[in-house]
């Protein structure tokens, strides 16, 4: 074989090795904080390879401030971003032009953990109806953060009790939660990750209420986080969205089949996280995720009751919802997989292959031939 045969199989073969790449297009996405772990299915998505295999390259951006996430998304040349109802509802009432693609979250992220000594002394049992638990807590001291108030009094009320009048609420922001919790300046926490986790793994606390598991109805099956897309990339790159949601949908079968799995992959995409808590914020989210990332107009309405009380007003009427809601997405990630336009794509570039190795043969034994 002459050196510019070689030559031309060397660079055909490693065409066909980076033919998936050549299928890769970068996907700049928005999380309003970094390692949340209520955005597990879009963690875990990415850390699996999920997002790679149907040729999306995530690129991921994070403002100074959580709360900036929305501002960052309309303002900056993100295409997509992981946006909870308090950024995506405004936005939808203001007109900004948005698509929701895919549920991320169904069931509540704030879990009730009590003190177990306390939780001891009250003979406080887990399997107990949701209301004697909760009633099991009257007079406690609870620490919350200044947003969730809506949703506690939401549980509450829907069991016939009252939150404010049962419990004494203290307000934490932040980190201040896990403090009082160990220094017994509270009796219990309604909490989310990363403090409820925290509270579980180093100061011993007793899982009550496990509302991410869909105890209570009011709270269950619900839109927590979506997944967003501007509105002209979603029209003009349709495509995108699809690999998007199947790329989710996958992330989402991957943490109900396997927990160790899931482990595995957040603990590869934040390795500096305790693993202690990532095993146990496995197993409360765990029935969080939706079976599928699909969304429904319907879901937005729920969204809006339950915004926090202290959140400006936010006015839905008149607007058309199903025009920011992609529902059908579903159906279209069935069709026509990204990775078989990917094999097809290694398919042609070996077929190239084999039939440049042909024509340098046939051409050889043609000269080979004439100098005979």
């Amino acid at each position: 074989m002459g050196r510019r045969t070689a030559r031309l199989i060397v660079v055909l073969l490693v065409s066909v090795f980076f033919a998936r790449d050549a299928c890769a297009e970068k996907l700049r996405v928005v999380v309003p904080k970094d390692q949340n772990l209520q955005y597990m299915s879009f963690w875990v998505a990415l850390a699996s390879g999920a997002f790679a295999a149907e040729g999306l390259d995530i690129e991921l951006v994070s403002p100074k401030a959580p709360s900036q996430g929305a501002t960052m998304f309309i303002e900056s040349d993100a295409a997509a971003a992981v946006l909870p109802p308090p950024m995506f509802l405004p936005l939808i009432a203001k007109r900004a032009p948005i698509v929701l693609v895919a549920n991320l979250l169904t069931n509540e992220a704030i879990n009730i953990v009590v003190s177990r000594k306390i939780a001891m002394e009250r003979k406080l049992d887990p399997a107990a109806p949701l209301k004697t638990r909760l009633e099991g807590l009257k007079g406690l001291r609870v620490g919350i953060a200044p947003h969730p108030p809506s949703r506690l009094r939401a549980l509450f009320t829907s069991e016939g009790l009252d939150a404010e009048r049962d419990l004494k609420l203290v307000t934490l922001h932040g980190k201040e939660q896990n403090a009082a919790f160990h220094d017994g300046e509270v009796d219990a926490l309604f909490a989310h990750t990363p403090y409820v986790e925290r509270a579980i793994v180093h100061d011993d606390a007793f899982l009550l209420v496990h509302l991410s598991r869909g105890e209570s109805p009011v709270l269950a099956n619900r839109l927590i986080h979506a997944f967003v897309f501007k509105k002209q990339l979603f029209t003009e790159r349709h495509d995108l969205a699809v690999r998007a949601y199947r790329a989710l949908a996958r992330a989402d079968a991957a943490i109900h089949a396997s927990k160790a799995e899931t482990r595995a992959m957040l603990h590869k995409q934040m390795p500096d996280r305790d693993e202690k808590e990532i095993a146990t914020i496995v197993d409360l989210y765990e029935p969080a995720i939706p079976l599928t990332p699909a969304i429904r107009t319907d879901d937005l309405p729920p969204a809006l009751a339950l915004l926090p009380s202290d959140h400006p007003k936010v006015d839905l009427g008149g607007i058309p919802l199903a025009d920011y809601v992609a529902t059908d997405l579903s159906v279209e990630a069935e069709r026509t997989p990204f990775a078989r336009a990917r094999i097809l794509v290694i398919a042609v570039a070996l077929a190239t292959l084999i039939a440049a190795v042909v024509l340098v043969a046939r051409a050889r034994r043609s000269r080979s031939s004439v100098s005979s």
